[in-house]
C-alpha cells in the first residue's frame, strides 16, 4: 500500500535536509580539524589520496630502484618566466574605435577601396606615397595589411613580423648568394637604404646610390684631390654588388677582370706585362676610389717602383741617371705593358732621345754601337761617370783589341789614358771619331779598326 502523498513528500524532504547536515558535519571536520584528522576522514571516503607529504600525480617508483629520487636538501631551482613581448597597438583598436576603419562596428569590411582607411590618418605617408615614382607594389595595390597588423603586434610599427623576415616573405634572401655580406644586410637594417613605400630612386633606395653608400663610407672620397671618374659619378653598382656576394670588397668580379672592364687597353695584346698588372695586384700600387696623386697612386711613382725594385737607386751608386734620382720612372718605363723589352716606352736610341739632342742626325760619321746606347751606358746608375757601364778602358777594350792599339803610332805614350781623350764616343768629322787636337797630332793616322 503506498503512503499517502503528503507523507512521500515529508520523507523525501527530511532525506534531502539529513544529505545536506551530512555534508556540512563533512565540511566541518575538513577544515575545522588537523591536517591528520583531515586526511583520515578523506581517506574513508575517496580512494587515491597520497600519502601525508606526498605529491598529487607523482610518477610510482619501486624501492631499490635505480630511477628513484634521490632525497636532497636543495631548494628546488625558481624559473623565471620569459618577459611577455611588449604590445604595440593602433590607437583606433586601442580606443575600440572600430568606425574609424571598419564600415561599422559588426563589419570586417573597410571603409573605401582598399588602402583608403589607411590613408585617412596617414596622410603624410599618402603625400609621400604619391609623389615618389617608383613605388612598393603591396602599398601600390592597397595591400598594407600585408605588412602590417591593423590591430597590434610585437613589432615596430605594427609589423607582422620583425625585419628582415617580413622582407624575405617575398624576396628572396640576399645573403645566400655568397659568404661575403655587406654588414649592413647581416644586421638586418634593410630600411637603412631601401623605402618600405616609395622612392624616386631606382631599387627603392631612399637616395641615390652615391649617396646612400656615402651613408657609411663617407671617407672613400673625403677632401681628396684625384677621384675614379665611377666614384665620382656614384656608380658605385658597377664594380660592387651590395648585399652579398663570393668575392672579397663584395666586387661583383675578380680585380683584374673589374680593373680591365674599362680599362681594357693596358694590356690589349702587349707582349710584356708588368707582373703586378699579369697577377691582377692593381690595388697593390693604385687606390681604387680616391687619392691625392696622379694616376690614384697610393703613394708617390718613386716610392711605389722602390716598393720591389729597391736596388734602385743603389746606395752605393757613384752617379744616378736623373729621371730615376726624380723618381720619374715612368719617363722611360711603361707601367702596365708594352711591345718593349724592360718595359720601356721605345727602344733605344729613339727613347733616349726623348731627352737628349739626337746628335746622330748631322753627323758625318757614327760609332757603330751608339744605336744601341744600353751596350755601353747603363739606364739607372753606375759607379762610373757618365753612367758607362765599366771603366772606360775595360769598356772599349771589349771590342778593341789592346795588341791592336799598340800597333798604332799614334797611340804612342797613351798607355793608360782615356781613349776620349782623342777619340769622340758618339759621332765626328773623322771617319775614326778622332778629336780636332788629336788629327794634328797624329798626323791623321787610322787606328786599328774594331773587331
Amino acid at each position: 500500500m503506498s503512503l499517502p502523498l503528503s507523507k512521500s513528500i515529508y520523507r523525501r524532504a527530511w532525506r534531502r535536509a539529513g544529505g545536506g547536515c551530512l555534508v556540512l558535519c563533512a565540511l566541518s571536520l575538513l577544515f575545522g580539524c588537523s591536517t591528520e584528522k583531515r586526511h583520515a576522514w578523506l581517506s574513508v571516503f575517496f580512494d587515491g589520496v597520497p600519502p601525508l607529504g606526498g605529491v598529487t600525480n607523482a610518477p610510482v617508483v619501486v624501492a631499490g630502484d635505480p630511477r628513484a629520487p634521490q632525497a636532497t636538501n636543495a631548494p628546488a631551482p625558481v624559473v623565471a618566466r620569459p618577459p611577455m613581448p611588449k604590445e604595440v597597438m593602433h590607437p583606433p583598436f586601442a580606443a575600440r574605435n572600430c568606425t574609424a576603419c571598419h564600415e561599422s562596428q559588426f563589419s570586417n569590411a573597410m571603409r573605401g577601396k582598399p588602402g583608403e582607411a589607411c590613408f585617412v590618418c596617414h596622410t603624410v605617408l599618402h603625400t609621400n606615397f604619391l609623389a615618389g615614382k617608383i613605388k612598393h607594389q603591396p602599398v601600390d595595390e592597397g595591400d598594407c595589411k600585408s605588412c602590417h597588423n591593423p590591430h597590434h603586434s610585437p613589432n615596430k610599427k605594427l609589423l607582422q613580423k620583425p625585419v628582415p623576415a617580413l622582407c624575405l616573405t617575398c624576396h628572396d634572401d640576399p645573403l645566400a648568394a655568397g659568404k661575403v655580406r655587406h654588414q649592413a644586410v647581416e644586421a638586418g637594417e634593410c630600411t637603412d637604404c631601401h623605402a618600405p613605400h616609395s622612392t624616386n630612386f631606382k631599387s627603392l633606395l631612399k637616395k641615390s646610390v652615391k649617396d646612400t653608400c656615402l651613408e657609411c663610407h663617407d671617407d672613400l672620397i673625403g677632401n681628396k684631390k684625384k677621384v675614379h671618374q665611377p666614384v665620382g659619378d656614384g656608380d658605385c653598382l658597377e664594380c660592387h654588388t651590395p648585399h652579398a656576394g663570393k668575392i672579397k670588397k663584395l666586387l661583383k668580379k675578380p680585380v683584374k677582370e673589374t680593373c680591365l672592364g674599362c680599362h681594357d687597353d693596358l694590356i690589349g695584346t702587349k707582349k710584356v706585362v708588368h707582373q703586378p698588372v699579369g697577377d691582377g695586384d692593381c690595388l697593390e700600387c693604385h687606390n681604387p676610389h680616391a687619392g691625392n696623386i696622379k694616376g690614384l697612386l697610393k703613394k708617390p711613382v718613386k716610392e711605389t717602383c722602390a716598393g720591389c725594385h729597391d736596388d734602385l737607386p743603389s746606395k752605393t751608386a757613384k752617379v744616378v741617371h736623373q729621371p730615376v734620382a726624380d723618381g720619374d720612372c715612368t719617363a722611360c718605363h711603361n707601367p702596365h705593358a708594352t711591345d718593349k723589352k724592360a718595359m720601356v716606352k721605345k727602344s733605344p736610341p729613339a727613347l733616349c732621345w726623348e731627352c737628349h739632342d739626337n746628335f746622330l742626325e748631322k753627323a758625318r760619321f757614327k760609332h757603330d754601337v751608339v744605336e744601341d746606347c744600353t751596350g755601353c751606358h747603363k739606364p739607372h746608375q753606375s759607379a762610373e761617370s757618365h753612367l758607362l757601364a765599366k771603366n772606360i778602358l775595360k769598356l772599349c777594350g771589349d771590342c778593341h783589341d789592346d795588341k791592336d792599339l799598340q800597333a798604332v803610332k799614334g797611340h804612342a805614350g797613351a798607355a793608360g789614358k782615356s781613349c776620349t781623350a782623342c777619340h769622340d764616343p758618339h759621332v765626328g768629322g773623322d771617319k775614326y771619331l778622332l778629336k780636332a787636337g788629336a788629327v794634328n797630332k797624329t798626323g791623321g793616322q787610322a787606328p786599328p779598326p774594331a773587331r
